[in-house]
């Protein structure tokens, strides 16, 4: 009579192939032993890979996936896989998905105030003037980039239409001036000009002054107060204004006024804490508190191209 079948055999993958009828021996066919240990539900598989003993040494190991998050840049971070899986992956190909603007490192650092305990290091092609107000540049969009005279009234012409014909579209900007009392000041615009008579809002924004007009020395940088509104008036039939009066400068051209600058610092700008008695002004003390004369103005900008617009519907949006 034949022998009976032991009950372990069902659970090889191939009983014809395998002679063996000890369960002990049993450990390269397929099979699940599960216990509880101290109150844990342990689980232990053993797949069966042949029966042949000799094929195991033969068999290459697996190679195991990393867990550990990719450090390859060009791989999308948290943010652009959320919006991946909800938009899909073509919208993070576009420039603005979803409406949304993609914000470069450069334009992250002016979503706050002006620092006043951080200074540029010089740039390399720095003229005189410019390096006098680099240190100034700190975590701004400017702060590296190699600059231009993109405007000098001297040369250009009295007028706000030399003035936006020459600096529109380039982007950030410094205006430099000096007064007839001998000030030297000026303003940082993050935004830049482009003449479609809109407000430029930024809370990066800053004046600056050397009322002595000596700048070998740190100058006396004035942040934006108030919040990002009107720091900036981009009115193309007027020259510069940073808010709606921290520092004018019309450019009234063919009118005795056409070098006229005012100042009056508080609502905007910060107060001028060099000259307490005149706290509210960028000028000298030489100069009027009412208004002042110029005897020079330049703007400057980052070398580059010009920034190239377009109307979408009822607003101007930017290509670059």
């Amino acid at each position: 009579m034949p022998s009976e079948r032991p009950a372990h055999r069902s659970l090889c993958c191939s009983p014809t192939r395998c002679n063996m009828t000890s369960v002990h021996r049993h450990w390269n066919c397929r099979s699940v032993l599960s216990r509880h240990v101290r109150g844990s539900l342990w689980m232990t598989t053993f797949r069966r890979v042949a029966c042949n003993p000799s094929q195991l040494r033969s068999r290459k190991p697996r190679k195991l996936k990393s867990v550990c998050a990719s450090t390859d840049k060009d791989q999308p971070d948290l943010i652009e896989r959320i919006f991946g899986r909800l938009f899909g992956v073509k919208a993070l190909q576009e420039r603005s998905p979803g409406g949304l603007k993609r914000m470069s490192e450069e334009a992250l650092l002016e979503q706050y105030p002006a620092t006043l305990t951080e200074f540029a290091e010089p740039v390399n092609g720095d003229d005189q003037i410019m390096a006098s107000f680099r240190p100034l540049l700190a975590q701004t969009r400017l702060q590296k980039a190699p600059l231009r005279l993109a405007y000098s009234a001297e040369e250009h012409g009295w007028s706000s239409s030399a003035f936006h014909d020459h600096v529109n579209t380039y982007g950030a900007a410094v205006i430099i001036a000096q007064t007839a009392g001998g000030a030297v000041c000026g303003g940082y615009n993050p935004r830049g000009w482009i003449g479609l008579g809109e407000d430029r809002n930024s809370l990066a924004a800053f004046l600056f002054t050397w009322p002595d007009g000596n700048t070998s020395r740190p100058a006396v940088k004035l942040p934006k107060v108030g919040g990002a509104g009107l720091a900036v008036m981009d009115d193309p039939t007027r020259g510069i204004q940073f808010g709606a009066e921290g520092l004018s400068i019309p450019l009234t051209a063919g009118s005795s006024n056409a070098r006229t600058a005012k100042s009056r610092l508080g609502t905007f700008y910060a107060k001028n804490p060099a000259l307490p008695e005149r706290g509210r002004s960028l000028f000298s003390a030489n100069d009027s508190l009412k208004c002042t004369e110029l005897v020079s103005l330049k703007a400057y900008v980052a070398l580059g191209e010009a920034e190239q617009w377009h109307l979408d519907g009822i607003v101007w949006q930017s290509q670059n």
